[in-house]
């Protein structure tokens, strides 16, 4: 049986460049040679550094702080690692309502008050209601520590968050005395020109924003090669918190080795399979559905969100998209309290395309199926 594996964050496996990444090796390794048998040191590979400032200037328009940037074992090290400095068990956390179940999972480990914001599946987190809940904060003597945003191609919803809502989130940064934690751990996964605004690190002239990011979703989740960037003194303070003697200089020397030539004809490459993949998930979506669900109509990112009707029981919808390997992240995980929200995130990247609109059609099959008023209906 096939199995149509729409879950899990992972890049295009069919694009993953095998023979050039071999060739990158034997260069990374005949240029480091005996230099292995050291540590990398806390801050990493400097090649893999450089390239970070530039990949970010390629974006932005101007450069990352090459030595204020950080390699870590992909974007949930450094998320770890930057949380676990800031949060001491029974402060406030603010996030948006929707987040993902492993940055969710760190903040519980901390037992932190995590504190959901209303967003939209468009233009992401709702800043008005943020100005009220941390209105609220104030009033009760609570100052968050911070706010985690994934501004760009949201995790699960797809969201952009607007550039005037940015605007906003670093006004009320400074306004309220907080910190903002910018995973950007999706960009570059683009499937339409220019869809992102300003990052938050960019826009930010008071010292509010900690920046994540990774090469692993636009490469290998396998590869593990993330990062942050801070600036003094939390850069410092971050790096108090390491004890693992850094990040493997050898996967980061392949990283770069890769990269540096490549990067843009890798991106166009993979964002072309990886929005394919996208698009045909939603015709598929639209031929089946469209009279019982809406979904999101993402503008890049690995990730798709069905809002299905009340009347699904969703343990009935689990057991039958089983049955055909229909696999899906069902929306309570990431929800911040964990609230049995009747939605389901599909994560296009992994499954082949020709595969794609096979397993839509059973995953559909299965949500009609699961109406409890169809169910009614065949037992009377």
């Amino acid at each position: 049986m096939k199995d149509f594996a729409f879950t899990g964050g992972r890049p295009d496996p069919f694009t993953f460049p095998t023979e050039a990444l071999i060739e990158a090796s034997a260069k990374a390794l005949r240029d480091l040679g005996g230099s292995l048998v050291n540590y990398p040191g806390d801050n990493g590979y400097r090649g893999l550094r450089e390239l970070a400032s530039m990949r970010f200037e390629r974006r932005e328009g101007v450069p990352l702080p090459v030595d204020n940037i950080s390699l870590t074992s992909g974007s949930m090290q450094a998320l770890d690692l930057v949380l676990s400095t800031f949060i001491e068990p029974g402060d406030t956390i603010l996030t948006e309502e929707l987040t993902y179940s492993g940055t969710l999972g760190i903040m519980r480990h901390l037992k932190a008050n995590i504190v959901g914001i209303p967003m939209d599946y468009v233009d992401g987190m709702n800043v008005d209601a943020l100005d009220a809940r941390l209105k609220e904060l104030k009033a009760q003597g609570i100052r968050p520590k911070l706010i985690y945003t994934t501004a760009n191609h949201q995790n699960p919803t797809a969201a952009i968050l607007t550039l005037e809502r940015r605007e906003r989130l670093l006004e009320l940064a400074n306004t309220y005395d907080t910190l903002i934690v910018e995973d950007d751990c999706y960009g570059d996964i683009d499937f339409v020109p220019n869809p992102t605004p300003d990052a938050l690190f960019k826009l930010d002239d008071s010292n509010r924003v900690i920046f994540i990011a990774t090469f692993s979703k636009i490469l290998g989740a396998g590869v593990r090669q993330g990062y942050f960037v801070a600036r003094q003194p939390y850069y410092d303070a971050i790096h108090e918190n390491r004890w693992d003697g850094g990040t493997s200089a050898l996967a980061s020397a392949i990283v770069a080795e890769f990269f540096k030539n490549q990067l843009d004809e890798h991106l166009a490459v993979t964002n072309a399979a990886v929005g394919a993949k996208c698009r045909a998930v939603t015709e598929t979506l639209e031929k089946n559905v469209a009279d019982l669900c809406s979904w999101t109509q993402p503008r890049g990112g690995l990730f798709l969100w069905i809002t299905l009707p009340e009347t699904t029981d969703m343990e009935k919808l689990v057991e039958l998209a089983g049955k055909h390997n229909a696999g899906f992240s069902e929306g309570r995980v990431f929800h911040y309290r964990s609230d049995p929200i009747k939605c389901i995130r599909l994560a296009y990247a992994y499954c082949h395309v020709d595969n794609i609109p096979e397993g839509i059609t059973y995953l559909c099959e299965a949500i009609r199926a699961a109406q409890v008023e169809s169910i009614d209906i065949a037992a009377d």
